[in-house]
């Protein structure tokens, strides 16, 4: 007798998508997998994103203000029946036909506690789309502490269980933009299994207003400090384990040195030395250690 094919929960965030979210939905509805709930918790939207969501009957829509983007995704984590779960932005989508794909690793590795594929971001101007960036190496699809705190995390590539969630908690809605990344990191610490699967299942869209690419560097000759914080919670822990500290300590020369880096190069010398200034603080060995890593970073990419 053949079992019952796993519910999968897609979770979507939104306020005033009405001009994206609809090629989201389609993105769903074009898999080839019939066991789908798609929650939209939509934080008060005021343009015609409810309209739009009111053509699709099959959504479970909860419209109410929210605190930011991953408080709604908590709420719609909350409500989620299936035993499986992924993220989708409001202004991204699926690949087509990669949701059986998915639930086939889960249950081909029972073990596993998480499955990621392969992303890319996307662009697309006057009907035509572009491919910006790929990042479907199986190391950048690992649930390594380099990729969760200097590299792309591609939370949106990884399906979870939702034992997970039980186990190591939701996403900390006091990090805008950083949720992600403290969530990877707890489940580091929890041991959490990632199978990774060789399709590229997720499609980040470049857009002006795009959170997830548009907001990191533009913060980072400031130090953006929701990394600060989460760096500084975890690197200060003295019972932390010793791997985590080193990650974080690494992770804060990168973001300070890339920070130099960009001050010297717009001309602000001042602002430079300021960020030396605030590296060694940190950390006495900043500026050879940061050198070791621009130059190991240089070396595995080729530039």
């Amino acid at each position: 007798m053949n079992h019952p094919s796993p519910l999968v929960s897609i979770v979507t965030p939104c306020l005033n998508r009405g001009h994206m979210i609809e090629e989201a939905i389609e993105s769903v509805l074009q898999q080839n997998y019939p066991h789908v709930e798609h929650i939209i918790v939509d934080g008060g939207s005021t343009d015609n994103t409810l309209a739009i969501l009111k053509k699709y009957p099959h959504l479970k829509v909860l419209s109410e203000p929210d605190k930011n983007l991953y408080d709604g995704l908590n709420k719609g984590i909350r409500l989620a029946k299936g035993n499986i779960i992924g993220h989708l932005n409001s202004d991204d989508r699926f690949t087509p036909h990669c949701f059986k794909e998915i639930v086939h690793a889960f249950e081909t590795a029972p073990e596993c506690d998480s499955v990621c594929g392969g992303a890319l971001i996307f662009e697309t101007q006057q009907k035509t789309t572009t491919i910006i960036q790929r990042y479907e190496s199986e190391k950048l699809k690992s649930l390594s502490l380099d990729n969760i705190t200097m590299g792309m995390p591609i939370i949106n590539a990884r399906f979870f269980r939702k034992s997970v969630y039980e186990k190591i908690g939701l996403y900390d809605i006091r990090y805008k933009i950083a949720a992600d990344r403290e969530f990877l990191l707890r489940a580091y610490l929890a041991l959490i299994k990632t199978h990774t699967i060789n399709s590229t299942i997720y499609q980040y869209r470049q857009h002006p207003s795009s959170l997830t690419f548009n907001t990191i560097e533009s913060k980072l000759p400031d130090l953006h400090p929701e990394y600060l914080d989460i760096i500084r919670r975890y690197h200060d822990d003295l019972n932390m384990p010793h791997e985590i500290r080193i990650a974080c300590r690494n992770w804060h020369n990168w973001m300070a040195g890339y920070a130099v880096k960009q001050s010297f190069r717009q001309g602000s010398v001042q602002q430079a030395f300021k960020m030396i200034a605030k590296g060694i603080k940190f950390d006495i060995y900043f500026l050879p250690r940061y050198m070791h890593q621009l130059l190991k970073h240089r070396k595995t990419n080729g530039k």
